[in-house]
C-alpha cells in the first residue's frame, strides 16, 4: 500500500531471493566467486555458512542464475532438507526426474551413477546444492554425501573418468560442529566461506541500493534512520528487510516525506526486535 506513496515500481525489502535487489559487499562477492570456481573446475565441493538472514540464500539464487545458463552444468537445489539418508537420496533422484522406486540407499547410488555414466554420452556435471545442511541430523544422511563425492563419471570404454559431482552445503554455523565430526565428508569439501552481517556503512549501503532498485529516493531513510536500522539489525539483511518494510509503511501513514529515526524506532517495537543492548542481555542470559 505505500508503493506509490513513496513512488516506488515495487516493494524493496520483500523477503525474497530477488536478485535484482543483491546487494554484494566484498565478502558476498567473494563468497560467489569461490562458488563459481569450484563448479567450474568441477572441485568435489565447499560449504558456505553464516547467521539466518546473512545473505546465504541469495548468493545460491546467484549461482543458480549463473550455472543454469551453461550447457555442461546442471544445478540441482535441495531446500530443508530431510535427515533421513534414503528420503534425500529419492528427493536428489526426483530431482533428476528419475521416477522408478528406490528402495535403499545401495538402490540410489547405482541410479544417480547411472545417469552419471547414461549410454556413455556426455552428461552434464551435477553441481548439488544443499540449503539449510545444518537440519542434516542422521550419521547416514552425511555418509550417503560422502559417498556422492566420490562418484565419477565413466568413461565409453568403462573406465573411471573425472569427478561427477560437485556438492555445496550451505547452512548455519551449526553446521561446522555437524561436519567436524565427519571428517570423511570435510576433508573432500575443499571450500570454505564464512559470511559475516554487513557493517554500519554497508547496512546503509544496502538499505539506500534496495530503494534505487525499487525506483526511490535513496535518502528516504534519513541519515539518523539508517544508523538506527545498523543498531536493529545488527547487519542481517533479513532483518533490515523486515524493518525497513514495516519503516515504510508506518511512514505513509504518518503522511511523511522522510524515514526518520523515530519512526525506525516504533517499527522496531512493532516487529519486535531487540536493541544491541537487548539482544546481548537476552544471548547473556541463554
Amino acid at each position: 500500500m505505500y508503493v506509490s506513496y513513496w513512488n516506488l515500481r515495487e516493494r524493496p525489502f520483500q523477503n525474497v531471493a530477488n536478485t535484482q535487489f543483491a546487494y554484494l559487499s566484498p565478502q558476498h562477492r567473494e563468497g560467489l566467486a569461490r562458488l563459481l570456481y569450484i563448479v567450474e573446475e568441477r572441485k568435489l565441493g565447499g560449504v558456505l555458512i553464516g547467521p539466518y538472514g546473512a545473505g546465504k540464500t541469495m548468493i545460491l539464487e546467484m549461482l543458480a542464475g549463473i550455472v543454469k545458463t551453461r550447457p555442461n552444468l546442471t544445478y540441482i537445489q535441495i531446500d530443508a532438507p530431510p535427515s533421513n539418508a534414503l528420503a534425500l537420496a529419492r528427493q536428489l533422484l526426483a530431482c533428476l526426474q528419475y521416477t522408478q522406486p528406490v528402495n535403499d540407499i545401495a538402490q540410489a547410488l547405482n541410479a544417480i551413477q547411472g545417469y552419471l555414466s547414461y549410454a556413455g554420452t556426455a552428461v552434464p556435471h551435477l553441481v548439488v546444492v544443499v540449503d539449510e545442511a545444518q537440519m542434516l541430523q542422521d550419521s547416514d544422511a552425511f555418509e550417503f554425501l560422502h559417498l556422492l563425492c566420490n562418484m565419477r563419471v565413466r568413461n565409453k570404454d568403462g573406465g573411471v573418468g573425472e569427478n561427477g559431482i560437485t556438492l555445496i552445503l550451505a547452512g548455519h554455523q551449526d553446521l561446522v560442529s555437524r561436519l567436524a565430526a565427519r571428517a570423511s565428508l570435510a576433508q573432500r569439501l575443499q571450500f570454505f566461506w564464512k559470511l559475516d552481517p554487513l557493517n554500519q556503512q554497508q547496512t546503509m549501503e544496502y538499505v539506500q541500493h534496495r530503494m534505487r532498485s525499487a525506483g526511490g529516493d535513496i535518502w528516504a531513510f534519513e541519515e539518523e534512520a539508517l544508523k538506527a536500522i545498523v543498531t536493529y539489525t545488527q547487519g542481517l539483511p533479513r532483518l533490515i528487510n523486515n524493518l525497513c518494510d514495516v519503516a515504510l509503511l508506518l511512514g505513509c501513514a504518518m503522511n511523511g516525506s522522510r524515514i526518520t529515526a523515530d519512526i525506525v524506532r516504533q517499527a522496531a517495537r512493532d516487529v519486535q526486535i531487540p536493541t544491541l543492548t537487548e539482544a546481548n542481555t537476552i544471548s547473556e542470559a541463554s
